[in-house]
């Protein structure tokens, strides 16, 4: 039985990526198996995340170590420097100040890995479907249709979330969205809306995104933030009067629909689980639960997966301590969203329009302490105070 030095189980997303960034890293000579139960030739998903201006710099070469990078600002879909919000008590634009809001089509990261890792001989690719990973001291262990395979590290993408633990909270973002074609120009290309509260709320939280590619076509997204998921016809009757009363089409056809699914759960994870394995993805934590972004998130965290790989020859990242007190914000945001503490639309009324350009680099995480008391300023106070307490008793009784 070959062994490989690295195994990426599930290729997805967060796989390619992976492989890709250790293709572009010092690492590049070593052998990399990747296992799919399925071909990527689909346009499956859509990715949409905001991220500053693009970088240049990929791999010191002097250094041989990985630094930050946005190798994908070729294959964007769309990129957008400004974007529109539409609230309970406000309707326009927002101010993202260095930030840009980008679009990647699935399809296309499908493509460019495909070229990027045919490219290589140390990659093998191998369609099956993995039924077992574990541990062994000789290596980590993968079985797929049936046949053994191992390497100095197992990086699996494959690992679900339990999602119903009563310590945990347990949410979901789910979504449909149709591409649709207009008979008359009704679309503005340089104003995306990522937030359109004007739909009915039942209690949750649910808007729409309008992402236009040109004058006469764009994606629209019915989105929810909940723990239900809705029928098929339910998204479509939504999507449909949502066109019919806010946008003058003239008609329309649909052009393709998409459909998700991504947790929103502060449910811990184990990065690394064992000596010989690595959860990435949103099997690793990936995910953030208030927001449900993860393809911006992924990126960053394995690329410094890489540079760890590349220093010390591990896959062990550290977070700092203090670092984790993002976790904590995002449990208290769930809870307020689990027992509806407040109405989710004015919630977010009031953190994009009361915090321009702040709201992002806290999402992103990259905020100081003292910028997010100022934003936690902007907040109803008594709902989140509550949240606060109850996540506590939640994780001491837990």
């Amino acid at each position: 039985m070959k062994k490989y030095d690295f195994i990426i189980a599930g290729g997805g997303m967060a796989g390619l990526s992976l492989a890709y960034y250790l293709l572009q890293s010092p690492l590049r000579d070593r052998s990399i198996l990747i296992l799919d139960r399925e071909p990527k030739s689909q346009n499956d998903r859509t990715w949409c995340f905001w991220e500053r201006g693009p970088l240049t710099t990929q791999t010191d070469q002097s250094e041989g170590l990985l630094t930050r990078s946005q190798p994908f600002e070729s294959i964007l879909f769309r990129t957008w420097k400004s974007i529109s919000f539409h609230g309970t008590t406000y309707s326009g634009m927002l101010d993202m100040g260095p930030y840009q809001y980008k679009m990647l089509r699935s399809i296309d990261f499908y493509a460019f890995m495909e070229a990027e890792l045919a490219k290589w001989p140390t990659i093998e690719r191998k369609q099956a479907t993995i039924q077992r990973i574990k541990d062994t001291p000789q290596g980590g262990f993968v079985i797929a249709d049936d046949e053994p395979y191992i390497a100095n590290y197992v990086f699996d993408s494959t690992f679900a979330l339990k999602l119903d633990q009563p310590e945990n909270h347990n949410l979901l973002q789910h979504f449909k969205g149709w591409v649709i074609t207009t008979s008359t120009p009704c679309f503005d290309p340089k104003r995306p809306e990522i937030m359109d509260f004007r739909v009915d709320q039942q209690g949750d939280c649910r808007f729409m995104y309008v992402l236009p590619f040109d004058e006469k076509t764009a994606l629209i997204e019915y989105t929810l933030f909940n723990s239900t998921l809705l029928l098929d016809q339910e998204y479509d009757t939504e999507l449909r009067k949502y066109i019919d009363q806010f946008i003058e089409t003239g008609g329309y056809q649909i052009r393709e629909t998409e459909y998700g699914v991504i947790p929103m759960s502060d449910e811990p994870t184990q990065e690394n689980p064992s000596e010989h394995i690595v959860r990435i993805g949103t099997s690793g934590g990936f995910t953030k639960p208030s927001t449900g972004y993860t393809f911006h998130r992924t990126q960053r965290c394995l690329q410094d997966i890489v540079q760890c790989l590349v220093e010390t020859g591990k896959p062990q990242r550290t977070v700092p301590w203090f670092k984790r007190r993002f976790k904590l914000y995002d449990s208290i945001f769930l809870n307020v969203l689990e027992k509806r503490r407040h109405p989710a639309d004015d919630i977010f009324t009031r953190v994009y329009t009361e915090n321009p350009q702040r709201v992002f680099t806290f999402l992103d995480e990259d905020t100081r302490f003292s910028e997010e008391i100022q934003l936690f300023a902007t907040m109803p106070f008594w709902p989140f105070l509550k949240a606060f307490f109850a996540v506590l008793r939640r994780k001491i009784a837990g």
